[in-house]
């Protein structure tokens, strides 16, 4: 299945990215590439983590990090980040 990514979460990663970058370049650069890798694995198991909050939606905590990936499968079979959040946000 393909992986797309609303605006929306692209802007979750990026923010991730520029508060982490301040304190680690490297590690920000690593917990993104962690965070899309986990993305694209969701194409090839779109159903991995559990039901969401919000009724079809689905969570996936990328492994390792407090990060959740959440997102729906659409009609045309690709998958739609929705959003990425830290576990300790409110969403």
């Amino acid at each position: 299945m393909r992986v797309r990514f609303t605006v929306e979460a692209l802007a979750h990663i990026g923010a991730f990215r520029s508060f982490i970058v301040a304190k680690s370049p490297r590690a920000a650069e690593h917990i993104v590439e962690r965070i899309f890798a986990e993305a694209d694995r969701l194409g090839d198991f779109p159903r991995l983590g559990h039901a969401g909050q919000v009724s079809g939606t689905w969570e996936r905590t990328v492994p390792k990090l407090p990060y959740i990936i959440v997102h729906e499968l659409d009609r045309n079979g690709q998958v739609i980040v929705l959003g990425v959040y830290h576990g300790a946000q409110d969403r």
